[in-house]
């Protein structure tokens, strides 16, 4: 069983992740700490040094491999992860990927709260960061959307959330 949660930063991915492959018994795996361990750097400084073509191709070749070498998972992939080189066909294709949908203002109080911890967003002020998730939201969801799953995470525990991806596979 292979198992990725998509969605935008905030949405739950990486805490639902944990908790499901504890309920399920199968590794996880985080895709942006791997991407952190292996080039023994953090994301913004990759960013910065780097530039986002490098570092998404960097992604991808660490996402197909882990999609064709591991059998039984479950995976959090970054925000952005499913909305570049077709990443979501290659995800749909060789996992079964839940899309946490979540709405904007939800994103908007987790993040605010999150906001010095992610590079992205750490310089925005409160009204910058509500219209930055809404615009960059809107451009991503057509990405998230093409999931196989999508689970309404708004109202739900974590543990509901869990529960409703483990039904679903049943």
């Amino acid at each position: 069983m292979k198992i990725t949660l998509i969605g935008y930063m905030g949405s739950g991915k990486t805490t639902v992740g944990k908790m499901l492959s504890k309920e399920l018994d199968l590794d996880f795996y985080d895709l942006d700490a791997l991407l952190v361990e292996k080039k023994n750097d953090s994301i913004c400084n990759i960013f910065k040094k780097e530039g986002e073509f490098f570092f998404r191709n960097t992604e991808r070749s660490m996402l197909k491999e882990i999609l064709k070498q591991k059998n039984k998972y479950v995976l959090s992939v970054g925000g952005g992860t499913p909305c570049f080189y077709n990443n979501i066909y290659l995800l749909n294709k060789y996992s079964n990927t839940f899309y946490l949908k979540t709405e904007s203002y939800t994103l908007f109080k987790r993040l605010f709260l999150e906001k010095k911890t992610r590079p992205l967003i750490s310089h925005l002020s409160k009204s910058e960061l509500f219209r930055f998730i809404i615009k960059h939201l809107s451009k991503r969801a057509y990405f998230y959307e093409k999931s196989l799953e999508k689970i309404n995470v708004f109202g739900k525990s974590k543990n509901d959330i869990v529960q409703e991806i483990i039904q679903s596979i049943s």
